[in-house]
């Protein structure tokens, strides 16, 4: 086990298995989480010998979804796309910024301490950008209101989202604040009533095939009432049956080689789910509130939570059993269902949301609007008349 120790000022402080920093380098991927109780997007990044993390703040950041070519975050009122931009790291390490002389004027600070700010902010920035193998910048944003977005993919019809406040399933336009597409057969209308807390989906074949609730009730906030936990759903999208329920807060299905697997977070279970039948199986136990998961071949990896010490949740079966429970991400061998590795976060993360892989880059950066170098950094296509 190693510890990391963050020179972020939010403390990001971790231990890890040994192992983790040459799978991610071996693999040549990184990690993305969001943990909307700290407000940080986070990156999890390999240099073959130890993990670094890295932080982003965003307003509630929650659903995250990562490729080759977009990485794409839900926050609290907005969706925000990053464009993969390799192209442009040459450029960054060859110096053709490192020259402030060369600046031109409109895009400097008139203010002299402003501009000595920005400055140094920039110069961080490029050696940041140095390191990196892979980069992201923020490319556009569609603002949704507050519709407690949870999970996030793109498929064959662009971006869609779960829509909890709306208890729907929805995709997005310019010109809208998102576009109603199912909803759960026990909901009647679509209203801002949050009323079965819709908050997983899986993809399959392009399309959003499964979801989860915590109950089947059609009224405003009936899940955050006197908890009664073990009525969650695990729902057909294409057919609107259910194919399990009396689960306890699930959460982050997803559909892997034929199977569905889905978080019984109120457990810290792992459910195989036959997509056919609905039969399920243990697959693993964790020691906290499970949210969050994706695979890579016959690797899973899945979200771990600290349990909140609140009323609410004294029921709970993670509370009434004891268990003490962590932060992190734990990777599992779908062959015989072992811990292969893991990362556990030691001080201000308690809450982790999604997680989503990089490909083809162990030690990724990602720049917002607000970041200085963004100004100087263009990706364009030419289209002369």
């Amino acid at each position: 086990m190693t510890q990391q120790t963050s020179e972020d000022q939010f403390d990001l402080r971790s231990v890890y298995s040994d192992n983790l920093p040459q799978i991610l380098k071996v693999l040549n991927i990184s990690l993305v989480i969001t943990s909307y109780q700290a407000g940080q997007l986070i990156l999890i990044r390999s240099d073959g010998d130890t993990v670094t993390t890295c932080s982003k703040e965003f307003p509630r950041p929650m659903g995250v979804y990562a490729d080759q070519h977009h990485l794409t975050l839900g926050t609290a009122t907005q969706v925000i796309d990053f464009q993969r931009c390799d192209g442009l790291l040459d450029q960054v390490r060859s110096g053709y910024l490192d020259n402030e002389q060369e600046l031109t004027k409109k895009i400097l600070e008139k203010d002299e301490k402003a501009m000595e700010a920005f400055l140094n902010e920039r110069r961080k920035t490029i050696n940041q950008v140095k390191k990196a193998n892979a980069l992201y910048l923020h490319r556009a944003a569609i603002t949704t209101g507050m519709i407690n977005i949870h999970d996030i993919a793109w498929g064959d019809e662009g971006l869609w989202v779960v829509n909890s406040t709306f208890s729907c399933l929805a995709t997005l336009a310019p010109d809208s604040s998102f576009i109603a597409r199912w909803k759960p057969p026990f909901i009647s209308e679509l209203v801002p009533e949050d009323r079965c807390h819709l908050n997983g989906m899986a993809m399959r074949d392009g399309k959003p095939r499964y979801v989860t609730t915590f109950n089947k009730e059609n009224r405003r906030d009936s899940w955050a009432e006197e908890q009664q936990f073990d009525d969650g759903t695990l729902i057909d999208v294409q057919t609107s049956k259910i194919l399990v329920d009396g689960m306890i807060m699930p959460h982050s299905p997803r559909y892997h080689e034929g199977k569905i697997y889905v978080c019984e977070s109120g457990r810290g279970l792992v459910w195989r789910v036959d997509p056919e039948s609905g039969a399920k199986t243990q697959m693993i136990q964790l020691p906290g509130f499970l949210r969050g998961m994706t695979f890579l071949d016959d690797i899973m990896l899945v979200g771990l939570s600290r349990v909140r010490d609140s009323d609410s949740n004294k029921d709970m079966p993670l509370r009434q059993e004891g268990i003490e429970t962590v932060s992190g991400v734990w990777l599992i061998n779908l062959n015989d269902d072992s811990v292969i590795a893991y990362i556990k976060f030691e001080d201000d993360v308690d809450q982790i949301y999604d997680i989503g892989i990089i490909p083809n880059g162990s030690f990724p950066e990602l720049l917002d609007v607000n970041n200085p170098l963004i100004r100087h950094l263009y990706d364009y296509a030419e289209d002369l008349m």
